[in-house]
C-alpha cells in the first residue's frame, strides 16, 4: 500500500477534556483528521489525565509553517503534542471516511524510563523493539509509533511517545495478543529497557477517519 500524501505533513495528537463532535476544527493547512473515542464494545472508564477527564483523542495532519495552536481548536481543555509518526505495520484501508475503522485500537501515551534519554527511547522503540513486535504480536494488524517532538500546550506532562496498536477483533486483542508465553516474556523484558510501564495512560479506542 502506498503511503498517503498527508504523511509528509506535521502530525498533532490532542487529548480533549470535554465534549466535542467529529467535525474537524477550522485549521489552516489541515489535510487529514481522525477521531479516537472509547470503543463501545470494550467496557472501560474515561481516562483521567491531570484531573481532567479525557472525552477522546484527535489526530490532525497539518501542512505549512503556521503556528500550531490546538488549544484554540476546541471549546474544552486539551493536551497536545507534535509527533514524529513512524508506521511500523500497515494494513490496506478499504472503508470510507466517516465509517468506523474495523477492529479495536489500543492507544497508549507513554514515558521513558529515567535511565535513558528521549533520543535513546526513540531509537530503541523503533530499531530494537519493532522487530520483536513483528515476531511476537502476529495478530497486530497495524502499528504506529508516534515519537513526541514537543508539547503544544502549557503545563503538559512530559511524555515520550504515543503508541497505536490495532487488532481486527476483540479475540485477537484479548486472547491472541502474544504468540506465546515466551513471546510475552521477551516483549515485557524489552519494554522494561526503555519504557516506564504503568505510569502513562490510554484506552481502547474506536477510530474514525473524518478526512484522509
Amino acid at each position: 500500500m502506498s503511503e498517503p500524501s498527508f504523511l509528509a505533513a506535521r502530525k498533532v495528537i490532542v487529548a480533549v477534556g470535554g465534549p466535542f463532535d467529529d467535525a474537524p476544527p477550522a485549521v489552516d493547512g489541515l489535510v487529514a483528521y481522525s477521531v479516537h473515542r472509547l470503543h463501545p464494545a470494550e467496557p472501560q472508564d474515561l481516562p483521567d489525565v491531570a484531573n481532567t477527564v479525557v472525552a477522546g483523542v484527535v489526530m490532525a495532519w497539518v501542512e505549512g509553517v503556521a503556528p500550531l495552536e490546538p488549544s484554540r481548536w476546541f471549546d474544552a481543555p486539551v493536551t497536545a503534542y507534535l509527533v514524529d509518526e513512524r508506521i511500523q505495520i500497515e494494513w490496506t484501508r478499504d472503508w470510507a471516511d466517516g465509517e468506523a475503522t474495523p477492529g479495536i485500537e489500543q492507544l497508549a501515551f507513554v514515558p521513558r524510563i529515567p535511565s535513558v534519554t528521549h533520543e535513546q527511547f526513540a531509537e530503541h522503540w523503533s530499531e530494537r523493539h519493532t522487530p520483536l513486535v513483528h515476531v511476537h504480536h502476529p495478530r497486530m494488524a497495524r502499528y504506529v509509533q508516534n515519537v513526541i517532538v514537543e508539547p503544544l500546550t502549557p503545563e503538559t506532562r512530559q511524555l515520550d511517545g504515543v503508541a497505536q496498536l490495532y487488532f481486527r477483533t476483540s479475540y485477537d486483542l484479548h486472547e491472541r495478543y502474544f504468540d506465546s508465553e515466551e513471546g510475552q516474556r521477551i516483549i515485557f523484558e524489552d519494554v522494561a529497557k526503555f519504557l516506564e510501564r504503568g505510569t502513562g495512560w490510554g484506552f481502547l479506542a474506536q477510530e474514525t477517519w473524518v478526512r484522509s
